[in-house]
């Protein structure tokens, strides 16, 4: 029996102690022009998101016009059309998402917790 799980645990340890070496850096997590970041999973994925934000307040930052077209609010989050232009003819509209809920929206968020937690308390005091 013994022999047995020694041999199991063996191999077990051969199996994913290969796989250790063989593991391949993704070289850059840029955003592609037609994915974006959808074909990046886990960390990659944020990595992107960050390079992409990054790309955007430079864009920003140079010297072009931006304008608002709308803003409108979806339950959490801020949504705003954007319009940049470096030229008259050279523009890009985008759309960019913010998580931003609202003061009462914050204030559910805080009771959801705090009151269980303080009922649970109460109770436990209550019985010791």
């Amino acid at each position: 029996m013994r022999n047995v799980i020694l041999c199991s645990f063996i191999v077990f340890l051969l199996v994913n102690c290969r796989s250790i070496g063989n593991t391949q850096e993704v070289s850059g997590s840029e955003p592609t022009r037609s994915f974006g970041c959808s074909k990046f999973k886990g960390s990659e994925w944020f990595r992107c998101l960050e390079k992409l934000h990054e790309r955007w307040e430079k864009i920003e930052s140079s010297s072009a016009e931006i304008t608002v077209l709308s803003e409108s609010r979806e339950g959490e989050y801020i949504r705003k059309k954007k319009r940049i232009c470096w030229t008259e003819v050279f523009c890009h509209t985008y759309d960019q998402v913010v998580y931003s809920p609202s003061f009462l929206q914050r204030v559910k968020r805080l009771v959801e917790i705090a009151v269980p937690s303080f009922t649970i308390g109460i109770l436990i005091g209550l019985f010791l």
